[in-house]
């Protein structure tokens, strides 16, 4: 397992689990520090301080392009990605077309917003609006697009399912539940993530819960308290987590090396599939994963 760092002096992103398609240089320029980011099956992206986002990854289907324009956050799916932008308005770019994974579900044309969060899953994107209501667009074979009523914090869009945190704190999951993973438990949650075929959550007390498939440990957290968890969307998952000291944790199936963290503190952290990244204190990016993978860096960068 080897780590790769995304210095905040400019994204000079190197991954070694991903493989980059060219795209001409110069076209994204070079910006300072990480804001946001986001990881999923493929591909990842990230927003720099100034906005702008970068991705790279497999570029198949258009998901790794880096759109101009400023941006607040993004959210990466199997094959398509979306960011959101300051005014609420949501930029959506990747496959929508005929042959894998799937023909056109609608995954990249959002509904009118203004939105305040976005979560990607592998063939559907949910959002929350500035009013606190969800929509959901794109696959929805397993209804993970039918959003309950009322009013939510935060949401999490999986591979075949969806959850969110109502106004109260209580969980609402909805589509696929075959490993129960949309079978959240009682009790109060500060965040939800949903990932292949389970899901955790942290606890209003900074513990985590997971549910679901635990086949691979995925959803056998560690004791202690955390910010913020991570559930990774490969059928043979791991799930990671940031300790309230900054620390991450990750745990489930890491053969590739995908559970096993650097060192150092971190704001987020985010589990793709065969890989892990992180946003480090210092705004710098970070990931790891199996070292048999090429390491591009995108000449843009």
């Amino acid at each position: 397992m080897r780590m790769q760092t995304l210095a905040t002096a400019c994204f000079a992103l190197v991954v070694t689990t991903l493989v980059s398609t060219p795209r001409p240089a110069g076209a994204q320029g070079c910006s300072r520090g990480a804001r946001s980011m986001d990881a999923d099956f493929f591909s990842a992206c990230a927003v720099s301080s100034g906005g702008r986002v970068t991705c790279w990854g497999q570029d198949a289907y258009g998901q790794a392009w880096s759109p101009p324009g400023s941006f607040l956050s993004v959210a990466t799916g199997m094959s398509h990605t979306c960011a959101l932008k300051a005014d609420g308005s949501v930029t959506c770019w990747g496959a929508q077309t005929p042959g894998f994974p799937g023909p056109d579900y609608g995954q990249t044309t959002p509904p009118p917003g203004p939105f305040s969060a976005l979560s990607a899953g592998f063939l559907h994107t949910c959002g929350v609006k500035t009013d606190g209501t969800l929509a959901c667009w794109g696959d929805s074979y397993y209804g993970q697009i039918k959003v309950p009523r009322g009013t939510f914090t935060a949401v999490s869009a999986g591979a075949y399912h969806s959850c969110a945190v109502r106004d109260d704190r209580t969980l609402e999951c909805w589509g696929a539940n075959g490993n129960g993973e949309a079978s959240p438990p009682p009790g109060e949650f500060l965040s939800v993530s949903a990932g292949y075929n389970h899901t955790c959550g942290v606890q209003a007390d900074n513990t985590l819960a997971c549910w679901g498939s635990n086949a691979r440990g995925q959803a056998s957290p560690p004791a202690g308290r955390f910010l913020s968890v991570s559930a990774g969307s490969a059928n043979n998952p791991h799930s990671c987590g940031v300790r309230l000291d900054g620390t991450v944790a990750c745990w489930g199936w890491g053969t590739s090396g995908q559970t096993t963290p650097p060192a150092g503190t971190f704001k987020s952290v985010y589990a793709g599939a065969y890989y892990s990244c992180g946003i480090r204190s210092d705004d710098s990016v970070a990931c790891w994963g199996p070292p048999n993978f090429p390491e591009p860096i995108p000449p843009w960068l």
